[in-house]
Formats: structure tokens, sequence, C-alpha cells
């Protein structure tokens, strides 16, 4: 017999997997019916019409600043931290805050911002659903004692690899100016080298917990449509010919 708190945990579990359908049917919906929601830095194409025509179309276009990426790793440095405090000797709580302090930093001291740069406000909201359920799968699965309280090497490796070059590649988009065409690295074969990384970040928590399959998709799917969207503006601004074929995934996408 299940206890209340089962009950409850399973609930919570069928919710957020839930929200994982939802979400990334939403991508899609945004992709062909409000290209707007998906825009964000580079991508993003200010409405210089200030009087937009109902409060609807006044919510749909609202914006907030690019800087505020660094929320989503305040959040998932905090909540991280609070799972060490409970589970010090996993090393997957260990990694997923290692990297969300790595991005953090990344945020507050690497890459540069300016007052143009902006994101939609769903944007903003997904970021905060993305990395709190993130760290839910994490505390749900320790709870449950589904993950292994022992490194897995090749796992490790990987993480520490793939963590690396997207540091190097985000100190290559750090250094650019006014949007100009990255060059360097993976940046000659594929538009955005960074999100590839990501996604290997992200597949290396599964030897840990195959949970983490659901916040992999949802890596894949949301950073393969922003890396269309950024070879589109790079086609647009850019001769063909400098463009790298790829989106993200070499020979692939």
């Amino acid at each position: 017999m299940y206890s209340n708190k089962d009950r409850l945990i399973q609930c919570i579990i069928h919710a957020y997997r839930l929200s994982f359908l939802i979400g990334i049917c939403s991508l899609f919906m945004a992709k062909s019916c409000l290209p707007e929601f998906l825009q964000y830095g580079k991508t993003y194409q200010p409405n210089n019409d200030t009087k937009f025509s109902s409060i609807l179309e006044r919510i749909k276009k609202f914006t907030v600043p690019k800087a505020y990426f660094s929320h989503f790793y305040y959040l998932a440095t905090l909540l991280s931290l609070i799972t060490l405090y409970f589970y010090p000797k996993f090393p997957i709580v260990w990694i997923i805050f290692g990297h969300s302090l790595r991005r953090l930093y990344e945020t507050l001291y690497v890459l540069r911002y300016t007052n143009k740069s902006r994101m939609n406000w769903s944007h903003y909201l997904v970021g905060i659903w993305f990395y709190s359920v993130l760290l839910l799968i994490l505390n749900i699965s320790l709870y449950r004692n589904t993950i292994p309280s022992t490194p897995n090497t090749y796992a490790l490796m990987i993480f520490c690899i793939a963590s690396w070059d997207q540091y190097k590649n985000h100190c290559i988009l750090a250094q650019l100016i006014k949007y100009s065409l990255p060059t360097g690295r993976l940046f000659g074969l594929v538009c955005c080298p960074h999100y590839l990384d990501e996604i290997i970040i992200y597949s290396t928590l599964l030897p840990y917990e195959q949970e983490f399959c659901l916040t992999l998709i949802w890596v894949i799917t949301s950073l393969s449509i922003s890396a269309l969207e950024t070879r589109n503006y790079y086609k647009h601004k850019f001769k063909d010919d400098d463009v790298p074929r790829y989106a993200i995934i070499p020979y692939v996408l």
C-alpha cells in the first residue's frame, strides 16, 4: 500500500512529466504561430510601434532584459546548494551544483548584455520552470533512492570536457562586437556549438537517473529551435558562404 507521501510524490511526478509534454508542444506552436515568443538576444526584433492594438498584444510583446538569465542560475545554484546539504555524498548533486555555479559566473562576469539585449517574458518564465523542475527531479530521485552514490567516470569526464568547451565558446561570444559572426573552435562548423555542449552536458546525467531524459529532450528541442533561429539570423545578416552549414549538430542539423 502506498502512503499519502508516496501518492503525493507520484502526483508531482505525473505533473512535471505533463509539464514537459505541454512545454514541447508549446515550443512547436510558438515556432509556427507566435515566433516572437522564441526571440531573445540577437534574434530579438524590437517593435518600434509602442501603441499596440490591444492588451493581449502588449502582453504578447512584453520583454525583459536578457541579463535576467542570471536569475535562472541563482535559482539553480541555491536549490542545488540546499540539496547538497541533505545529500552531500551523491556525485550528481555536485555535478548539477557545479554546472549551475559555472553558468552563474559566466552570466555575471563573462557574457556581456547591452540594454538592447531582450527576451520575451515567456522565455524567462520557461527558464525558471526548467531549473525548478530539474532540481525537483533530482530531489525526488534522491528521496526514492534511485540515484547511485558512486561517480560514473566516463560521464564525469564527458561532462568536464563539454563544460570547458562551453566556457571557451562563451568567451568567444563575449568578445563579439555588435553580434558579428563568431569564428574559431567549432563555430566554423556549426552556428551554436555552446548549445551542442549543453546537450552533451545534460546527456551525462542519464547514467545517474533515467528520469533526466525529460530534461535532455527539452534541451535538445528548445536549443535546436534556438540554433535554427540563430542560423536564419546569420543568413539574413551575412553572406551565405560565411555562415556555417549546420545550426547545432555537425552533419545532422
